[in-house]
């Protein structure tokens, strides 16, 4: 009887002719690039929609504070308005003028206007 034939191992599919010294994983190291490219750029567009939201936020508040100092310009610009209308009220100027010894003139002297010099 002959003796068994030793099974024979076959070769992994895909290694034939692969230097895995170089490439210890068998993957191609353009992956590798393209996958770093892609990260970066998503990293990079991630921190741009940040920055434009930051904005957008810092924009928001400052439009906030802005129409908060503009509500109270208008209600100081009321207040204002009231008190001149209230200084140049006739009866309270008439009242004034009594109480500090104004009295209407009797007699109203009206001058010549001057000669202009020039003429």
């Amino acid at each position: 009887m002959s003796a068994p034939a030793t099974p024979r191992r076959a070769a992994p599919l895909g290694l034939v002719g692969r230097d895995l010294a170089a490439d210890p994983h068998g993957r191609r190291t353009g992956s590798r690039v393209v996958l770093g490219v892609v990260v970066a750029a998503a990293v990079l567009a991630g921190l741009a929609v940040v920055a434009v939201r930051n904005g957008q936020i810092r924009m928001r508040y400052e439009l906030t504070e802005a129409m908060q100092q503009e509500r109270e310009l208008l209600q100081q610009r009321r207040a204002l308005t009231a008190r001149v209308l209230a200084l140049r009220d006739p009866d309270r100027l008439a009242r004034l003028a009594r109480e500090r010894g104004f009295v209407r003139p009797v007699h109203v002297h009206e001058l010549p206007a001057p000669q202009d010099p020039r003429r």
